[in-house]
Parts: C-alpha cells; sequence; structure tokens
C-alpha cells in the first residue's frame, strides 16, 4: 500500500506493517507547532515526509524513512533569519508502552505510540528538533563584518595571558583574609 499526499496526524502502526504501507507527503510547518516555535519568522513551508512500515522476525514495527525541509532559525550572532536546510532519517520501533520500549534492540529507537496508534506529525516534529544545529551562523556579508570587528575590539579571554587573567575568586581569597583576623 503506498499513499501520496498528505501525512495523515494518527496511523494504526500494526495495520501499516501487516499491509508494508510506504506514505510519502507534505506536511505544513504549522501543523509541527514545537518545530515551528523555535524558528524565527512564522513563514510557511512544507516538510516533505517519506515513511515506510514492516514487521521483523519477531513481529515488531519498524518504521524508516526520511524527513526534509528549510527552515529560517535565528543566527547566533545577529539574531537575523537563517535558513537551515535539513534532510533526516527516521527510524524505529513503533511501541506500546514502556514495558516494550524497555525490549527494543539498542540499534533501533523506541517510537511510543498511543496504544496501536502512531501519532507521525508528533514522530516528525520531534526528529526535526533533535536535528537542529547547535549553533545557527548566517551567511549574510553584514554579519560576519561585525562579528570580526567584535571580535577584533575585544580579544576572547583566551588569548589574554595568564597573568592579566582575573581571578574570579579573588574576592573571596580577601574575605577569608579578613575572617581570619577576627578568630585570632
Amino acid at each position: 500500500m503506498s499513499k501520496t499526499g498528505t501525512i495523515p496526524r494518527r496511523i494504526d502502526y500494526r495495520r501499516a506493517a501487516f499491509d508494508r504501507a510506504d506514505l510519502t507527503g507534505v506536511l505544513a510547518l504549522s501543523a509541527l507547532p514545537r518545530t515551528q516555535a523555535v524558528c524565527v519568522e512564522a513563514h510557511e513551508t512544507d516538510v516533505a515526509v517519506e515513511m515506510g512500515f514492516e514487521e521483523d522476525a519477531q513481529r515488531r514495527v519498524i518504521v524508516e524513512g526520511r524527513a526534509s525541509a528549510h527552515l529560517k532559525l535565528p543566527c547566533q550572532r545577529c539574531l537575523e533569519a537563517a535558513d537551515v536546510a535539513l534532510d533526516i532519517p527516521i527510524r524505529g520501533m513503533a511501541v506500546a508502552d514502556d514495558t516494550a520500549a524497555a525490549s527494543v534492540p539498542r540499534d533501533w529507537e523506541p517510537m511510543l505510540a498511543d496504544g496501536q496508534t502512531l501519532d507521525l506529525h508528533a514522530l516528525v516534529d520531534d526528529e526535526l528538533l533533535l536535528a537542529l544545529p547547535i549553533t545557527v551562523r548566517c551567511d549574510r556579508q553584514s554579519c560576519q563584518t561585525a562579528y570580526e570587528q567584535n571580535k577584533e575590539q575585544g580579544a576572547p579571554i583566551e588569548d589574554v595571558p595568564d597573568s592579566e587573567k582575573r581571578n574570579p575568586f579573588a574576592a573571596l581569597s580577601a574575605l577569608k583574609a579578613g575572617n581570619s583576623n577576627e578568630t585570632d
């Protein structure tokens, strides 16, 4: 069974695995509220999704596929929108509860379902959030130039010689010295 179009919100994952279902379609970013919340601008973009369902020899449901999107995330230097392209694999085993999740082999990620239905929108939302880069930097020349100028004006602490570094605990040693005089 193969479907093309929009990805359904929920699916009976056991039935999908029995039918060896392949889903291909798009999700609007607005259908993924947690991913949309980290974007700088409310922009409408589509997330392309491909997902296949099958059973392994122990009748566990395997979910494999891909999700790709272009998101506008905040640049860590100028806080303006930076385009970030994501193309991520989706690979795991659908499970009905925490007990079943504990028995998933280490090579697989458990995908917790609500009974027999798997929330595909939440699954894609989770996978996109996990794939976000730690730091985002835009390619705008103005941002790059401003960063270089700021770097030249104030040397980072790593470039300061050891003799010039401030000891953050110097105030404590002064308190300790004042305290030891009172006890004598």
